[in-house]
C-alpha cells in the first residue's frame, strides 16, 4: 500500500490542513512523520492513501498552507522508501 505524507511548519498548520481535508470528504488522519523525512520541519502531519491523491493535493493547493511538503511512502518487505512529490 502507498501512502503519502504531508510535512508542515507547526501542528497548528497540521491540525488545519487535516480538518479542512476531512471536510472536504477525504480521508486521512494526523499522524507523527517518519524519521527518515523529518527534515528541519514539524513532527506532525497529515497522511492518506493513494486513493485520495488527486483529491488531497487540489485540497493542499487551495489550502496555501506556507512550507508544506509532500511524500510518497513506498513499502517494501524490508524498508520504505520516501520520495518528494511536488504539489504543482
Amino acid at each position: 500500500m502507498i501512502f503519502y505524507y504531508t510535512l508542515l511548519q507547526s501542528r497548528a498548520h497540521a491540525f488545519l490542513l487535516e480538518r479542512r481535508l476531512k471536510i472536504e470528504g477525504i480521508e486521512c488522519e494526523l499522524t507523527y512523520m517518519p524519521k527518515a523525512i523529518l527534515k528541519d520541519l514539524c513532527n506532525m502531519g497529515v497522511k492518506f492513501k493513494e486513493k485520495e491523491f488527486i483529491k488531497a493535493v487540489s485540497a493542499i493547493n487551495r489550502a496555501a498552507i506556507p512550507g508544506c511538503r509532500l511524500y510518497k511512502e513506498i513499502m517494501y518487505p524490508d524498508k520504505s522508501e520516501y520520495v518528494e512529490v511536488s504539489l504543482r
